[in-house]
């Protein structure tokens, strides 16, 4: 798999493999190559050394790391300076989380995580089979192992899985919220949920046709892109989740929608739904179109983006333009 990557890699051309919004602007990672624009995307702030295949950016409030999951790489740069520092990790890192300062890596290959300090110490503990997601809520963090079906608690001091939970294998989205966390099943047209409080499954319901991925958007509504229908589904009340399970009140309106005229229909099937404060965007990954959700009409916002050339900021869209190598910033 790793060979087939690389063939692909040296057979396209060069090009952003990622971009991320950080607290001091927008971070983009070329080939061997990171570089910070300021918020509005017009200006170069630093450029420093980066990692041959950039495939994901981990932020943080201070530093930034950029993974290569083909070679096992990561950079980790300050934000305010540019300095930087590369280094090897377990086989390939799919994800991270900064927490007080410390980077935590996710090595599916490896079967592991990894913490790595500010101060470069290292540590690493064995989680289970296929660790596909990584996710933090009140200072503790979650991973989800897809081929072993195992939803796994993790304290940082010390640095343990604490619980373990067995879920159904095969989930390709997951999220925490601090009192749940939500598991998105395609062929089985499900959202599985995990009460954190007791670790144990706290019930499933039938949501869309094919539900790829999933959010949270304000005012406790769960965004969930279905390609199938090409839908996203929008599914809000006054009532916190956890409360609403409590009462079995979500069961009969997932798929539904307790507010019909909130989910959004689209031209294409959009698999990835986004979120950043009140704005909601819609990308559909084989057309590359990127759509923005909104309650009157959605529209297409930006065409032909691939699938990690773009992020959200508060107030705007940036998109990497890569015929004229620059950001493009699309206001809200």
């Amino acid at each position: 798999m790793k060979r087939f990557l690389l063939l692909a890699f040296l057979a396209a051309p060069a090009f952003a493999q990622s971009i991320a919004a950080t607290s001091r602007g927008i971070v983009v990672a070329h080939h061997d190559r990171i570089q910070l624009f300021n918020n509005a995307g017009s200006a170069v702030v630093w450029t420093t050394d980066g990692v041959a295949m950039p495939a994901s950016i981990v932020t943080g409030d201070e530093r930034v790391a950029v993974l290569d999951a083909l070679s096992s790489d990561v950079r980790i740069v300050e934000l305010a300076s540019g300095r930087g520092t590369t280094m090897k990790c377990g086989e390939t890192p799919v994800g991270g989380v900064f927490l007080r300062r410390a980077l935590y890596l996710l090595e599916r290959d490896a079967r592991a995580l990894e913490r790595i300090g500010a101060d470069g110490a290292r540590a690493s503990i064995a989680v289970a089979a296929d660790p596909s997601f990584l996710r933090e809520a009140g200072g503790r963090l979650y991973v989800y192992a897809r081929a072993a079906g195992v939803l796994q608690e993790i304290t940082t001091t010390p640095f343990a899985v604490a619980r373990s939970v067995s879920v159904a294998p095969f989930a390709s989205d997951f999220q925490v919220d601090g009192n749940n966390a939500y598991l998105v099943y395609p062929r089985e047209a499900k959202l599985r949920v995990v009460a954190l409080a007791a670790m144990k499954p706290a019930g499933e319901v039938a949501v869309g046709a094919v539900p790829v991925a999933l959010a949270f958007a304000p005012s406790h509504t769960l965004a969930i892109a279905d390609p199938s229908a090409k839908r996203v589904w929008m599914i809000e009340g006054a009532q916190s989740f956890s409360q609403a399970l409590a009462r079995g009140f979500l069961r009969g309106l997932l798929g539904l929608g307790i507010r019909p005229n909130r989910n959004s229909d689209f031209p294409t099937g959009v698999d990835r739904v986004l979120v950043r404060g009140n704005a909601l965007l819609a990308y559909d990954t084989s057309s590359g179109t990127l759509y923005r959700v909104a309650k009157s009409k959605s529209s297409a916002i930006a065409q032909n983006v691939r699938p990690q050339a773009f992020t959200m900021t508060p107030d705007a869209v940036l998109v990497w333009d890569d015929s004229v190598r620059r950001l493009q910033r699309i206001p809200d």
